[in-house]
Formats: C-alpha cells, structure tokens, sequence
C-alpha cells in the first residue's frame, strides 16, 4: 500500500466519550475513504470505559490514526473539537462524532469541490439512519438540492438551518483567519459555531451528493446529548446557544439577519420540543415556558408570523401556562393535517381555541382559529377530533375506548355509521356505535385535564373491540399500522386518524401464544398499533384449485401472451355481429363519447349487445352493463370476437384488428397541443412512433368534432381511413343543459359534494404537465390565497386529471372539493357557473353551455414554448381572459358579467370554430353512421 505524505489533505477529528464499542466503526469508516491522503485524530473527552485502549489499538493498527485524549471530562462537544483542530496538520478539516461513520467518498469528494471553488467550506447532505429499523431520511434535503457555491449567507439565508458542524469540510486557513472557535461551556455548540461561520464566510459550495450519515441510535440511554429533549437542562442549553448566536450577529454586524436566525430557531429549534409536548406532563410544559418564553418574547415579531398556525397555537398557550392545552394542540406538529382543537370560544365574531377566551390583544391574535371555518366544513371534511382515551388487552382481543370532538357542530342531527380503520387496509374492522360521552369518562386514567365537560354537545365516546387473528399482518413483518375513523352518511365518508390522549400511556400486549401476533401500541401520535409473530408461523391454508387456476392465468396474462391468444382466436373463432365492444379512458370510467353513444344505442330497437371493458374497478359502472376486465384473456377473447370497437384513447396495442371488425376511434377532446406522431416522444423514439402508427392504421373510423381536427389530429397522426363529422355525443347533454334531466343532474352534484344552495360554482379543472405526471405540478392556484379573498358565496370544485394528483388541504374544505373521482366530468360542468382552466380540452366541451371561462395560466410562455408544442396561440384565440396570479383570478371572478359581454364575440367565434357541430344530436348522428347495417 502506498504510504501518505507528510502532510495529509484531510484531517478527521472524531470526538468519543464512553463510546468505545461504536468508536472503531466511526474510524474505519475515515480509513475506508477513497481518500488516502488524510489523518483520524480521536480525541477522547476522558472516557471512564474501554475507550482508551480501543484508541490506541486504532494507532498501531494504522499509521494514519492519532490519539489525543483531554485531561479531565468536558461535559460536552466543543473542548473536544477545538483539541482537534490544535492537533490537526491537514489544510482541510472535517468532524465525526463516535457514533455515526463518513460515506466511502466524502472526504475526496469534498475536497475536489474545494479545490474546484475555491470555497471557505463545502457542505452536504446528510442521511439519517435509525438503526432499530434501518430506515434512512435526508436532513433538511431542500438546503442541498442543487451543487452551488453561494457568495455569503445573505443571498440564501435559509441555510441557516444548516447548524450542524460535521457535514462540512473547512479551509483550515478560513478558520485561523477567522478565529473560529467552539463554545466548551455549552451544548449545542454546533448552533452558534455555525452561526459564526455562515457570518465570516464570503464564498462556500454545497454538493446535493450524502457526505455524513447520522446513525440515531435504537437504545434510548445511548442516545447523543441533543437528542435528550426531555431534559429541562437540554432546554435551557438550546436557549443559551441561541443567545450566544444574537452575540454572533451583532459581532459579526450581521443584525439585518436577526430575522432569518429567529426564524430558524422558532420553527427548528423550539418546534422539536413543541412537537415532543403530547408527551410531557403540564408541570413539565410550564417549567419548558419559564426556560423559553422569555427569550421568544425578544425575537422578531416578523419571524414569529412565518410560522404556520399550529405553531403560534402552540406557543400562545405555553406562554399562558395552559400546558395540558398545549400538548393537545401540539398534536397537529406530528402529521400533514389539521387537528381541531376539542372546544372552541366564540366571541365578536370570531373563534378561538380552548374553551376559554384568551388573555390579551396577543392571545386572541395567536389563538384566532377562525380560518378554520370550523362550522362551515361539509360532513366529507369535518375537522373532527378522534381519540383513544384507553386500551385493555386480553388474551386475543384489544378493547380501545374512543371520544370524539366536534367543535364546529357539523355532525348534529346527522345519522352516521361509524367504523374503525387500520393501516391502508379497504377491509373495515369493527363498527363503533357513538353517544355521548358518559360522566364517568372524564375520570378515566390516563386523561389529560382539560378534558372537557362530559355530556356536552359535540363530544361523543364509542368502544370497539379487535380481534387479533382478524388483523392478519404479513407473517413474521413489523410493521407500523395508522388507525383510522370513517364516518359515513350515504355517500359522504369522513376519514380521519385515531389520535392518542395526550398522557395516556399503554404497554405492549405481550405475547399470546406460539405463532399468534403479538399487538404493541405506540405513544407516537397518530395512534398507530405494530403487529409481529412470535414463536413459528402457523401452517398456511393449501389454496383451492381454483385460487391456482385464477392466479396461473393472472401469470400468463402479459401483452405478449394475450396478443397470441388473441390471434389464436383470430384465426378459428367467428366474429359475432351482434357484439360491441366499449372502452372509455383505457377502462378507467363510464364516461366520454363511448358512454354516450352507447347510452343512444340503448334507446333503440336493435339486437346488438354491449360490453365494457374496466380497468379492475367495476364499481365505477353501471349495475346493468355488462363488464369484461382489461388485460386479461376474457378480455382478449371479447375483442376476437366482437363485430364492432368502440373507444376513447387507443385499445391495446397487442390487438390486430380483424377485417371483420370495425373499429370506430372517438378520441377524448379537441386537440390544442402537438399530438400523434408530431408529440416529442414519437419524434424522438422511431419504434414508439411505428408502433402507434400500426395502432392508428386498426381504426376504420375517426369521429370529428370541428373542422380544425382533421389538421391537429387525423393528419398528425397519420391517420387515412374515414372521418364521420357529427360532433361530440358526449357534448349532447351540455347543449341540452336548460332540459329537466340535466338540471337534475346538476343538482346532484351539487348534493353529492354538500354544496349549500346559494352558493355560486367554480370549475377548476388544468391538465397535466408532461413530465410531471402524478406530481401535483397542474395545480396552479393557490387555494390558501383563494380562500381568504374570495367571497363567501362561492365554492371550488376541483377536477384534477387522471395522470395527476390532488388532495384538498386542511382546512379548505369550506371552499374546496376534490371532484377528481367523480365519474362523470360532464355533470361537474352542468353543476359550475364559470371554468376555470388552462390547456385542456375542456374549454372546447364547456363552451357548449355558454358560461364563462376564464384561463389561469401563470405558466403560459413555458408550456407554450415546451417540447411538445401547441397547435395555436392561446392568447389569439382564447374565449376569456388569461390570467397570472391569485389576484387577477379574484378579480374576474368579481366581474363575470363584464367579462361575458366583452368576450360574447370572441365567445361566439371559438365555439363556431371548434365546436360547430355540436347541437345536442351527435349520439344519434354516430349510431346511424357507425351502426347503420345493424339497426336495419
């Protein structure tokens, strides 16, 4: 092996403390570095254990490791880094601490990126790893999302939250020109050391690439100093650090960025303790206030408002000493969604948490909850409170006893079914008969005072029993399992997780024989339960013939089998010339032109029978349709068979039409961006673009809708065949809108998504953005924004496309819905008074109706210019206004009737021109044209 220089490049300084078991792994990790040119330097604080004989152990094993160890014990990080640092002969330094290990190529990487930007320090990523279950998180991974050197800390003073020392390589010259040093008075040293660097540096670099991997450590006792939040004293610590760290700023003349620093302290600092306070006593909580209030009261009022609600909440109340309120509060920090208070006070007009009104103008500011609009949720998105407030186990069953708060009333007078929920599972385990909760309940153990009255309106109590077997967890898995609340009333569902009691506290239930799952309760909040076999996995049940048969041709069910069964066919089965096959969406929905045509051949006499293929939900159809799954060899087999196609995207392309079969190709909507062959990826992929060309080449019949298709569409897509131009029969019920049947539908919509009569209706309804599907990046508006300027008339139905994703955010029920799901897109637009969209069909089909439209394209000149391309300028053409920004949005929204007579002209042109065939009577055009032999 070649030996090192004299100089190493890289100096590691891993610090220990009775840690002489890890203490080797964290130095091989260095050894083990694709850097060869470097030093370990452990310095050990004074270990009582083993530590100093491991140590020099290290030495003689390699000529590379050094041994420094402090005459007497610390207390802490900073005496031991600074001994480091004094011992240290490299240019470049980095720390480790004695528990976690380097990845293989830190120290080289880091020190190239150095070299390369000539940069004060280098920073990265850091993977955190819990070592009870192995899972590994990255910490704060939007700091490091991208390689950059960064010209001091003011062009992006969010990476203040980068307080920790060791994912770092430094300059050693930086550091001794800077005089940078560790506090050895304190923990949290990390804080005000990096405080100081982002302060005095001008030019640092950060690599997006893991240079640190923070293992946290399965044994509670073995857990690093920071990480003991239940100690008062690591308090008190984390508040002289931040103090230390305003000297720093007025040191340094860096005050302006006060600000940014109190931030980071308000919502990394002290929302690690706030998110800890379900698990505090309110004794503790009110020694945490005396330790932290008095400094929060010195921040930056301005810093203070960045953070979300919850947390103001949450800090309001410590500051009033109401910690059992508190620790209910702070429930909410540990998920994505709001979590209600268990009462409310209402006074001038407005809602406050807690059921008594707050002290002061500050206390009725931080505890206003009236943006939650608690009252005014329909029942799907009630901002109800679940909690257990007590487990008992027995032998193979877990009796749980749940209370429900409902602080905005939404479930009074309504009857619902109630069901216990765990995991992801469809499967409901237990039904839970709700009343009000009883007077006794309230001097159960375990339940945290201010608790309530019980008996009061809007507080109910339900006990479920589980039976353990009936859980059924994989064998021999571990695994972690939410339980959820359903509330059902028709067809509205109210889902929301089981909460556990702030205090209460609960042990495993232990093992109940050889092979039976062993039930474990978690004090995590949301309450989740964790199932495990001991002992043997019991015999497994040998399936029945017919579960082998079933899955065997599940097996075989691939394109290129079926497509061989289906040529098989092909070859010896007969075409049936009374069988049509119907496919809508690639067998998603009912829905789109093949729907209605369908629905037309119905009403008339004929003996032809129709079969609709779904893509493994078969509950979005109707009872009386007969059903075939895609993908499967029945599926292939009614295809073989059958005399006529009808479809909306593009039957599968193992599929060779047979002569005797006609296929007529509806497509799914006008056409404004570049389809076909002229799309990039055919452009770019010549046997993607051969194998959609062999699939165009099955059609017989192309339907169109305007004059412009046969250009954006037929042409590109390279299609010669026949072109039937009887517009949209899916349009049909849309000119037809005045007629009783469609009102009707319309107001089902309305009943179905609890929209309150009076209000006035929103469509929104964007398409995808190629390369983002399922991303969520098609939903532009900003709905927070929305809801706090638009009027309290108006409700937004939200219909994001099937290739994305959308969740309405809590708590914007009142004003939001998610009409994704709902079967039928047409009777989301006989329920709207105005669209909104961007690039989607849509606009062409609603045009039908006459409403307005308006275009919220905040994205124009990037989709337009994109890859894919458009077949017009949107702004030329465009029925309504083209707006930026939730502003403008409001704005039109305000002033419709202006709008609908200053576009009527423009109005009128575009659907002239797109959808000019439409006039209620395309279904019956279609049938006549398409099945006209049949019907005779």
């Amino acid at each position: 092996m070649t030996q090192p220089s004299t100089v190493p490049d890289v100096s590691v300084i891993v610090i220990t403390y009775d840690d002489a078991p890890r203490l080797p792994r964290a130095v091989r990790s260095v050894l083990g570095q694709t850097l060869k040119n470097l030093e370990v330097i452990i310095v050990d604080d004074c270990s009582g254990d083993d530590t100093p004989t491991v140590a020099r152990a290290l030495t003689e094993q390699d000529g590379r490791v050094r041994y420094v160890r402090l005459p007497a014990n610390s207390g802490g990080c900073g005496a031991p880094r600074n001994a480091g640092m004094d011992a240290a002969r490299a240019p470049f330094l980095m720390f480790l601490d004695s528990d976690d290990e380097l990845p293989r190529h830190a120290c080289k990487s880091l020190l190239l990126e150095a070299e390369r930007t000539d940069a004060d320090f280098v920073m990265g990523t850091v993977e955190r790893v819990d070592e009870a279950t192995g899972a590994v998180t990255l910490w704060y991974p939007q700091l490091f999302a991208e390689r950059r050197t960064v010209e001091g800390i003011r062009a992006e003073p969010e990476l203040l939250f980068n307080c920790l020392a060791t994912n770092k390589l430094y300059r050693r010259s930086f550091l001794d020109g800077t005089g940078i040093r560790f506090h050895e008075d304190i923990h949290h040293e990390d804080i005000v050391w990096s405080t100081e660097l982002f302060c005095r540096s001008k030019l640092f670099a950060l690599v997006p690439w893991p240079v640190y991997r923070w293992l946290l450590a399965a044994t509670p006792a073995t857990r690093s100093i920071s990480s003991r939040r239940h100690e008062l004293e690591n308090v008190r610590q984390r508040v002289t650090a931040a103090e230390l760290s305003d000297r720093v700023l007025a040191d340094t003349h860096s005050l302006d960025l006060k600000g940014d620093k109190d931030y980071r302290f308000l919502s990394h600092d002290l929302r690690l303790y706030l998110g800890d306070l379900p698990l505090r006593d309110p004794r503790w909580i009110d020694e945490f206030a005396d330790l932290v209030i008095p400094y929060v009261d010195t921040l930056e009022e301005a810093a203070i408002r960045r953070l979300s609600r919850a947390e103001r909440v949450c800090i309001q109340l410590v500051r009033e000493r109401r910690g059992a309120e508190a620790a209910l509060a702070a429930v909410e920090l540990g998920g994505g969604s709001s979590i209600p208070p268990r009462r409310v006070t209402e006074h001038g007009g407005r809602v406050f948490w807690g059921a008594t009104l707050p002290t002061g103008e500050r206390g009725r500011s931080e505890l206003d909850v009236t943006e939650l609009h608690l009252a005014e949720q329909p029942f799907a998105g009630a901002l109800l409170r679940h909690e257990l407030v007590d487990l008992q186990a027995s032998r193979d069953r877990v009796d749980l006893t749940v209370r429900t708060y409902d602080p905005g009333g939404v479930l009074e007078g309504r009857t619902a079914s109630v069901w216990l929920r765990v995991g992801g599972r469809k499967k409901t385990i237990a039904s839970i008969p709700f009343e009000p909760a009883p007077a006794a309940s309230s001097e159960r153990p375990g339940v945290p005072e201010g608790s309530g009255v019980p008996g009061e309106p809007g507080v109910l109590e339900g006990r479920v029993s589980i039976s353990l077997p009936d859980l059924e967890w994989p064998d021999g898995v571990v695994r972690p399992q939410a339980v959820m609340i359903a509330l059902h009333e028709g067809e509205h569902r109210n889902v929301r997780h089981l909460l556990a009691s702030p205090g209460l506290s609960f042990t495993s239930v232990g093992a109940v024989g050889p092979g039976r799952l062993v039930l474990e309760a978690s004090p995590d909040v949301p309450f989740r339960l964790t199932a495990r076999r001991l002992g043997p996995v019991p015999a497994r049940r040998l399936p029945k013939a017919s579960e082998l048969w079933r899955s065997l041709l599940a097996d075989l069910a691939t394109p290129r089998n079926l497509g061989r069964f289906y040529r098989f066919l092909s070859a010896v089965v007969p075409v049936n010339r009374n069988l049509v096959l119907f496919e809508s969406a690639e067998g998603s929905d009912y829905t789109g032109n093949p729907r209605y045509v369908h629905e037309e051949l119905g009403r008339r006499a004929t003996e032809l029978r129709a079969v609709w293929s779904h893509a493994g939900v078969p509950e979005r159809f109707p009872e009386d349709v007969d059903l075939v799954r895609r993908d499967t060899f029945r599926y292939a087999w009614t295809l073989a068979r059958a005399a006529y196609w009808v479809d909306s995207h593009n039957l599968p392309y193992c599929y060779r039409k047979r002569r005797a079969t006609r296929y007529l190709q509806t497509w799914h909507g006008q056409v404004f961006k570049k389809m076909g062959l002229e799309e990039p990826r055919h452009r770019a992929q010549p046997a993607l673009a051969r194998r959609y060309a062999e699939a165009v080449a099955r059609w017989d019949v192309l339907l169109t809708p305007g004059r412009d298709f046969r250009r954006d569409f037929a042409e590109a897509s390279g299609f010669g065949g026949e072109l039937l131009h009887a517009g949209y029969p899916r349009n049909d019920v849309l000119v037809r809108h005045a007629e009783p049947a469609q009102r009707e539908r319309a107001r089902l919509v309305r009943e179905f998504f609890e929209i309150p009569a009076g209000k006035r209706v929103v469509l929104y309804a964007p398409t995808y953005r190629d390369g983002g599907r399922f991303s969520g990046d098609s939903i532009r508006l900003d709905l927070p924004a929305l809801a706090g300027a638009l009027p309290a008339d108006w409700v937004i139905l939200v219909r994001a496309h099937r290739y994305d994703r959308f969740t309405v955010p809590d708590p914007l029920g009142f004003l939001v819905r998610d009409a994704s799901a709902y079967p039928e897109v047409n009777d989301l637009m006989l329920a709207s008074d105005v669209l909104v969209t961007d690039y989607s069909s849509i606009m062409f089909d609603y045009t039908c109706l006459g409403r307005p439209i308006l275009y919220y394209v905040d994205d124009h000149e990037r989709y337009a210019a994109a890859q894919r391309g458009v077949c017009f300028d949107l702004a030329d053409v465009a029925p309504g206004p083209l707006l930026r920004d939730t502003g403008e949005l409001t704005g039109a929204l305000a002033r419709l009737e202006e709008i609908t007579e200053t576009y009527a002209e423009r109005y009128a042109r575009f659907r002239e021109r797109w959808c000019a065939l439409d006039d209620g009577q395309a279904a019956a055009r279609v049938v006549d044209a398409f099945f006209g032999e049949a019907l005779r």
